[in-house]
Protein backbone atom coordinates (compact mmCIF):
# COMPACT_ATOMS: atom_id res chain seq x y z
CA UNK A 1 0.00 0.00 0.00
CA UNK A 2 3.02 2.54 1.32
CA UNK A 3 4.86 1.56 -2.49
CA UNK A 4 1.43 2.61 -4.11
CA UNK A 5 0.51 5.31 -1.80
CA UNK A 6 3.62 7.06 -2.69
CA UNK A 7 3.59 6.49 -6.45
CA UNK A 8 0.35 7.99 -6.64
CA UNK A 9 1.44 11.41 -4.47
CA UNK A 10 4.34 12.07 -7.52
CA UNK A 11 1.77 11.77 -10.14
CA UNK A 12 2.41 7.94 -11.24
CA UNK A 13 0.12 5.99 -13.63
CA UNK A 14 -1.60 4.28 -11.29
CA UNK A 15 -5.33 3.27 -12.53
CA UNK A 16 -8.01 3.05 -9.97
CA UNK A 17 -9.50 0.67 -11.36
CA UNK A 18 -7.13 -2.10 -11.53
CA UNK A 19 -7.52 -1.38 -7.28
CA UNK A 20 -11.11 -1.70 -7.60
CA UNK A 21 -11.05 -5.03 -9.44
CA UNK A 22 -8.37 -6.34 -7.22
CA UNK A 23 -10.25 -5.02 -3.93
CA UNK A 24 -13.33 -7.25 -5.88
CA UNK A 25 -11.03 -10.18 -6.21
CA UNK A 26 -10.23 -10.02 -2.62
CA UNK A 27 -13.91 -9.53 -1.54
CA UNK A 28 -15.37 -12.98 -3.64
CA UNK A 29 -12.25 -15.04 -2.27
CA UNK A 30 -11.80 -14.44 1.00
CA UNK A 31 -15.89 -15.33 2.07
CA UNK A 32 -14.43 -18.17 4.01
CA UNK A 33 -12.62 -15.43 6.40
CA UNK A 34 -16.70 -15.79 8.24
CA UNK A 35 -16.83 -19.18 7.86
CA UNK A 36 -13.81 -21.30 8.35
CA UNK A 37 -10.83 -20.18 10.32
CA UNK A 38 -7.23 -21.71 9.12
CA UNK A 39 -4.41 -20.21 11.33
CA UNK A 40 -4.24 -16.25 12.34
CA UNK A 41 -1.60 -15.56 9.81
CA UNK A 42 -4.07 -16.79 7.06
CA UNK A 43 -7.23 -14.73 8.76
CA UNK A 44 -4.95 -11.45 8.93
CA UNK A 45 -2.79 -11.68 5.52
CA UNK A 46 -6.81 -11.85 3.90
CA UNK A 47 -8.30 -8.83 5.86
CA UNK A 48 -4.45 -6.73 5.39
CA UNK A 49 -5.18 -7.34 1.73
CA UNK A 50 -8.90 -5.81 1.48
CA UNK A 51 -7.76 -2.94 3.94
CA UNK A 52 -5.00 -1.67 2.00
CA UNK A 53 -6.63 -1.89 -1.53
CA UNK A 54 -9.93 -0.30 -0.11
CA UNK A 55 -7.43 2.62 1.47
CA UNK A 56 -5.47 2.75 -2.07
CA UNK A 57 -8.53 3.75 -3.42
CA UNK A 58 -10.23 6.11 -0.97
CA UNK A 59 -6.96 7.56 -0.68
CA UNK A 60 -6.64 7.98 -4.83
CA UNK A 61 -10.46 9.32 -5.21
CA UNK A 62 -10.82 11.16 -1.92
CA UNK A 63 -8.07 12.32 0.04
CA UNK A 64 -6.13 15.39 -0.63
CA UNK A 65 -3.35 16.32 -2.44
CA UNK A 66 -3.64 12.59 -3.94
CA UNK A 67 -7.04 12.71 -5.78
CA UNK A 68 -5.77 16.08 -7.42
CA UNK A 69 -3.08 14.11 -9.57
CA UNK A 70 -5.31 11.64 -10.17
CA UNK A 71 -6.21 11.03 -14.23
CA UNK A 72 -9.27 9.82 -14.68
CA UNK A 73 -9.29 10.47 -18.41
CA UNK A 74 -6.18 8.26 -18.89
CA UNK A 75 -7.62 5.68 -16.55
CA UNK A 76 -10.83 5.04 -18.79
CA UNK A 77 -10.70 1.34 -19.45
CA UNK A 78 -14.38 -0.18 -19.40
CA UNK A 79 -12.98 -2.45 -16.45
CA UNK A 80 -17.48 -3.69 -15.74
CA UNK A 81 -18.27 -3.97 -19.24
CA UNK A 82 -14.66 -6.03 -20.34
CA UNK A 83 -13.33 -7.79 -17.25
CA UNK A 84 -16.41 -8.06 -14.55
CA UNK A 85 -19.15 -9.35 -16.59
CA UNK A 86 -17.45 -11.77 -18.75
CA UNK A 87 -15.43 -13.44 -15.23
CA UNK A 88 -19.46 -13.53 -14.23
CA UNK A 89 -20.56 -15.37 -17.35
CA UNK A 90 -17.21 -17.88 -17.65
CA UNK A 91 -18.07 -18.39 -13.59
CA UNK A 92 -21.25 -19.38 -14.57
CA UNK A 93 -20.30 -21.58 -17.33
CA UNK A 94 -17.88 -23.33 -15.34
CA UNK A 95 -20.35 -23.99 -12.74
CA UNK A 96 -22.03 -25.64 -15.07
CA UNK A 97 -19.98 -27.64 -17.39
CA UNK A 98 -18.06 -28.91 -13.49
CA UNK A 99 -21.45 -30.41 -12.64
CA UNK A 100 -23.89 -30.11 -14.90
CA UNK A 101 -27.40 -31.18 -13.24
CA UNK A 102 -25.86 -31.64 -10.12
CA UNK A 103 -25.73 -27.98 -9.78
CA UNK A 104 -28.91 -27.44 -8.85
CA UNK A 105 -29.03 -30.70 -6.66
CA UNK A 106 -26.28 -28.99 -4.05
CA UNK A 107 -26.69 -26.58 -1.70
CA UNK A 108 -27.11 -22.93 -2.23
CA UNK A 109 -24.17 -22.07 0.45
CA UNK A 110 -21.77 -23.99 -1.96
CA UNK A 111 -23.19 -23.33 -5.17
CA UNK A 112 -22.57 -19.55 -4.02
CA UNK A 113 -18.86 -19.91 -2.53
CA UNK A 114 -17.88 -22.00 -5.69
CA UNK A 115 -19.19 -19.34 -8.15
CA UNK A 116 -17.70 -16.14 -6.25
CA UNK A 117 -14.64 -18.45 -6.03
CA UNK A 118 -14.19 -18.93 -9.67
CA UNK A 119 -15.37 -15.63 -10.58
CA UNK A 120 -12.30 -14.46 -8.46
CA UNK A 121 -9.96 -16.47 -10.29
CA UNK A 122 -11.39 -14.95 -14.01
CA UNK A 123 -11.56 -11.16 -12.92
CA UNK A 124 -8.04 -11.70 -10.98
CA UNK A 125 -6.56 -12.67 -14.77
CA UNK A 126 -7.61 -9.37 -16.07
CA UNK A 127 -7.76 -7.15 -13.53
CA UNK A 128 -4.23 -5.89 -15.04
CA UNK A 129 -5.88 -4.59 -17.94
CA UNK A 130 -7.03 -0.90 -16.89
CA UNK A 131 -2.81 -0.55 -15.60
CA UNK A 132 -1.61 -1.87 -18.85
CA UNK A 133 -4.47 0.68 -20.69
CA UNK A 134 -3.09 3.77 -18.34
CA UNK A 135 0.46 2.76 -18.85
CA UNK A 136 0.28 2.85 -22.97
CA UNK A 137 -1.49 5.88 -22.92
CA UNK A 138 0.16 8.10 -20.01
CA UNK A 139 3.90 6.31 -21.52
CA UNK A 140 5.36 7.39 -17.72
CA UNK A 141 6.33 4.86 -15.01
CA UNK A 142 7.73 6.57 -12.21
CA UNK A 143 10.64 4.13 -10.68
CA UNK A 144 8.93 2.87 -7.32
CA UNK A 145 5.76 2.33 -9.87
CA UNK A 146 7.65 0.46 -12.05
CA UNK A 147 9.35 -1.60 -9.49
CA UNK A 148 5.61 -3.03 -7.98
CA UNK A 149 4.29 -4.07 -11.30
CA UNK A 150 7.32 -5.61 -12.19
CA UNK A 151 7.40 -7.75 -8.58
CA UNK A 152 3.28 -7.89 -9.30
CA UNK A 153 4.22 -10.17 -12.68
CA UNK A 154 7.06 -12.02 -11.17
CA UNK A 155 4.83 -13.13 -8.30
CA UNK A 156 2.82 -14.59 -10.72
CA UNK A 157 5.75 -16.20 -12.83
CA UNK A 158 6.70 -17.69 -9.62
CA UNK A 159 3.00 -19.22 -8.74
CA UNK A 160 3.64 -21.40 -11.66
CA UNK A 161 6.43 -23.00 -10.91
CA UNK A 162 5.59 -23.87 -7.63
CA UNK A 163 2.24 -25.24 -9.45
CA UNK A 164 4.66 -27.30 -11.34
CA UNK A 165 6.50 -28.33 -7.92
CA UNK A 166 3.88 -29.17 -6.26
CA UNK A 167 2.71 -31.38 -9.02
CA UNK A 168 5.69 -33.07 -9.15
CA UNK A 169 6.40 -33.20 -5.24
CA UNK A 170 2.75 -33.88 -3.39
CA UNK A 171 1.11 -37.09 -4.49
CA UNK A 172 -2.33 -36.21 -3.55
CA UNK A 173 -1.86 -32.62 -5.86
CA UNK A 174 -5.68 -31.58 -7.31
CA UNK A 175 -5.14 -29.85 -10.36
CA UNK A 176 -7.22 -27.04 -11.31
CA UNK A 177 -7.06 -26.56 -14.85
CA UNK A 178 -9.08 -23.27 -14.32
CA UNK A 179 -6.48 -21.75 -11.96
CA UNK A 180 -4.00 -22.69 -13.87
CA UNK A 181 -4.98 -21.04 -17.46
CA UNK A 182 -5.87 -17.54 -15.68
CA UNK A 183 -2.34 -17.58 -14.24
CA UNK A 184 -1.03 -17.96 -17.28
CA UNK A 185 -3.00 -15.35 -18.98
CA UNK A 186 -2.46 -12.92 -15.67
CA UNK A 187 1.28 -13.46 -16.39
CA UNK A 188 1.01 -13.11 -20.27
CA UNK A 189 -0.48 -9.65 -19.41
CA UNK A 190 2.65 -8.47 -17.27
CA UNK A 191 4.63 -10.25 -19.52
CA UNK A 192 5.38 -6.85 -22.18
CA UNK A 193 5.39 -4.45 -19.16
CA UNK A 194 8.59 -7.09 -17.82
CA UNK A 195 10.17 -7.24 -20.81
CA UNK A 196 10.31 -3.17 -21.38
CA UNK A 197 11.02 -3.03 -17.84
CA UNK A 198 13.73 -5.18 -17.30
CA UNK A 199 15.80 -3.92 -20.67
CA UNK A 200 15.89 -0.01 -19.60
CA UNK A 201 17.00 -1.28 -16.05
CA UNK A 202 19.98 -3.53 -17.98
CA UNK A 203 20.38 -0.21 -19.91
CA UNK A 204 20.10 2.60 -17.50
CA UNK A 205 20.11 1.52 -14.32
CA UNK A 206 17.72 3.51 -11.78
CA UNK A 207 17.78 6.06 -9.69
CA UNK A 208 15.53 8.36 -7.46
CA UNK A 209 13.94 12.00 -7.99
CA UNK A 210 14.07 12.18 -11.85
CA UNK A 211 12.65 10.85 -14.78
CA UNK A 212 14.07 10.29 -18.04
CA UNK A 213 13.19 10.21 -21.58
CA UNK A 214 14.79 7.63 -23.59
CA UNK A 215 13.70 9.39 -26.91
CA UNK A 216 16.65 11.52 -28.04
CA UNK A 217 16.33 14.68 -29.15
CA UNK A 218 16.58 14.59 -33.14
CA UNK A 219 16.28 11.93 -35.38
CA UNK A 220 19.85 11.11 -36.17
CA UNK A 221 20.03 10.57 -32.64
CA UNK A 222 17.50 8.46 -32.82
CA UNK A 223 18.58 5.97 -35.67
CA UNK A 224 22.32 5.93 -33.44
CA UNK A 225 20.37 4.32 -30.62
CA UNK A 226 18.34 2.15 -32.56
CA UNK A 227 20.65 -1.03 -31.57
CA UNK A 228 19.86 -0.11 -28.26
CA UNK A 229 16.27 0.67 -28.52
CA UNK A 230 13.46 -0.71 -30.13
CA UNK A 231 11.53 1.33 -32.88
CA UNK A 232 8.38 -0.45 -31.15
CA UNK A 233 9.50 0.54 -27.62
CA UNK A 234 6.28 1.02 -25.56
CA UNK A 235 7.75 4.83 -24.46
CA UNK A 236 7.68 4.06 -20.66
CA UNK A 237 9.60 6.52 -18.78
CA UNK A 238 11.84 5.80 -15.99
CA UNK A 239 13.50 7.65 -13.42
CA UNK A 240 17.32 6.55 -14.80
CA UNK A 241 20.30 7.08 -12.93
CA UNK A 242 22.84 6.36 -16.52
CA UNK A 243 21.40 6.68 -20.14
CA UNK A 244 21.86 5.53 -23.08
CA UNK A 245 23.60 8.20 -25.52
CA UNK A 246 21.87 11.71 -25.98
CA UNK A 247 18.50 11.21 -23.97
CA UNK A 248 16.52 13.72 -23.23
CA UNK A 249 15.91 14.58 -19.56
CA UNK A 250 12.42 15.75 -17.99
CA UNK A 251 11.61 16.17 -14.68
CA UNK A 252 9.14 14.64 -12.71
CA UNK A 253 6.70 17.10 -13.01
CA UNK A 254 6.66 18.20 -16.17
CA UNK A 255 6.73 14.52 -17.66
CA UNK A 256 2.74 14.56 -15.95
CA UNK A 257 2.15 17.85 -17.58
CA UNK A 258 -0.42 17.52 -20.72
Amino acid sequence: MSIILHSIIFRTGISVKTQELRLLVFLTRYLDLFTRFYSMYNSVAKIGYILSTAMIIVGIKYVDPIKMTYNAEQDSFPHWKYCVAPSILLAIGTLLIQHGQQAISLQLYAIVMELLWTFSIYLESVAFLPQWTVLRKHRIVENLTGKFIFFLGMYRLLYIFNWIYRAHTEFFYEHHYVVYTCGIVQTLLYADFMYQYTKISRLCGFARGKCFSLLSDNENDNSRNSDDIDDDDTGLIFELSALPENPRMINATDAMSP
